[in-house]
């Protein structure tokens, strides 16, 4: 079976299959980060958040004027767009090094591409109303992601500068 899938993958070349699958990763984190934004937005998450914090450190809501729950609120958005944004520049950052060969990277696509498509799994159960954009979406990215993980899994050699232990 890994045979048959090692020729599939490399009948585009390890070379070109690496560039693919970080184009491939890049433009599915900025759709990502598009959808997860709406997600935020369509569960009102800051709202909930400013709700339990105040409840949980003994408040009522009422003792606070709506500016300062206005900016409670924006404050976790923007700590969550933060967030978003750490996560791109954190996967740019191991895209760079698969392209460079490093195994370490590999390590890290890996585990991201198989971790992607059970998230894009959960999201199918959870719609959040988001409709059917969100919904065709996610299974799609839940095969993408695997299909990619298959393809990083099995040109593990042919994709980093390590030596195949048959070869030593």
């Amino acid at each position: 079976m890994m045979e048959k899938l090692k020729k599939h993958f490399l009948k585009f070349g390890s070379r070109r299959f690496v560039i693919v699958a970080v184009i491939a990763l890049l433009a599915l984190d900025l759709i990502n980060t598009v959808y997860l934004r709406l997600y935020w937005l369509k569960k009102d998450l800051s709202t909930t958040l400013v709700h339990q914090m105040v409840r949980k450190n003994g408040y009522l809501l009422e003792n606070f004027s709506s500016e300062t729950i206005l900016e409670m609120k924006a404050f976790l958005d923007n700590t969550f767009y933060f967030f978003l944004f750490l996560i791109l520049i954190n996967n740019i950052f191991f895209y760079f090094f698969y392209l460079r060969k490093k195994l370490w990277a590999q390590g890290y696509i890996l585990f991201y591409t198989l971790t992607g498509s059970i998230f894009a799994l959960s999201f199918i159960v959870d719609q959040a109303g988001l409709g059917l954009g969100w919904f065709t979406y996610n299974i799609l990215t839940m095969f993408i992601y695997f299909y990619l993980y298959l393809g990083v899994k099995v040109l593990k050699y042919e994709t980093t500068d390590i030596i195949p232990e048959h070869e030593r």
